[in-house]
């Protein structure tokens, strides 16, 4: 396997969620639009989610997020460590009319020992 990855998730109450996901290379390969957070396995299910912070340390390569929709829609790339607060304006999922509500993750230019960590806390909507 070319990255070996985990997925935890850390709490999922009726309201909010909290995922936590890791990842390190073997140097054979990429992750492209795997689904990391999948609305209908959340308890309760929804029909998709707003972010509101997100924590990352990613060393060696680069991170895309993206919508989940029949042409998966980028919204966000992480590189070396950091946190994004959107508490006040949080991030809603802009795959349009074919949006799933799930979050899809890629790696560009990961090589060997590349590695992320990266906690993602969400509000469900449409529960």
């Amino acid at each position: 396997m070319p990255i070996s990855t985990t997925s935890q998730t850390v709490y999922d109450g009726v309201r909010n969620v909290v995922m936590q996901f890791t990842g390190r290379s073997d140097g054979s390969g990429q992750e492209t639009n795997v689904v990391k957070v999948d609305v209908s396995e959340l308890a309760p299910p929804c029909d998709k989610v707003r972010i509101h912070k997100i924590t990352y340390d990613v060393d060696g390569g680069v991170i895309e997020l993206l919508w989940d929709a029949q042409t998966p829609v980028p919204f966000l790339e992480l590189a070396t460590s950091g946190a994004f607060d959107y508490c006040r304006a949080p991030l809603q999922n802009g795959g349009g009319d074919t949006a799933s509500g799930d979050i899809l993750l890629s790696t560009k230019g990961f090589e060997l020992n590349s590695s992320y960590s990266i906690t993602i806390e969400m509000k469900k909507k449409g529960v």
